[in-house]
């Protein structure tokens, strides 16, 4: 996963603190603030890159509401299946 990704996990695990990442090293430089572990970034960084991937899966608010709407008048199930089919492809880690 990207610098970009490990940054925001620290960001998450240890807002305020001074670091910098160079080709995947990270340099910390807080010495008031303790460094999340390296398990505690990998662990965060899956969480973070899980919740994104579903945020770019599901479809609108607007189009969930559609779909809602026409399941309630149609009697299907399109909305339900949409949901599922997200929560399978992308399972909390």
């Amino acid at each position: 996963m990207s610098q970009k990704l490990t940054a925001q996990a620290i960001n998450e695990l240890a807002p305020n603190a001074e670091y910098t990442i160079i080709d995947g090293v990270i340099d910390w430089q807080s010495e008031e603030i303790n460094q999340p572990s390296n398990e505690a970034i990998e662990a965060k960084k899956l969480q973070i890159n899980y919740k994104n991937n579903r945020q770019v899966a599901y479809a609108s608010i607007q189009d969930q509401l559609d779909m809602q709407y026409w399941d309630n008048v149609n009697g299907t199930t399109t909305w339900k299946d949409h949901i599922a089919k997200v929560k399978s492809d992308n399972p909390k880690p």
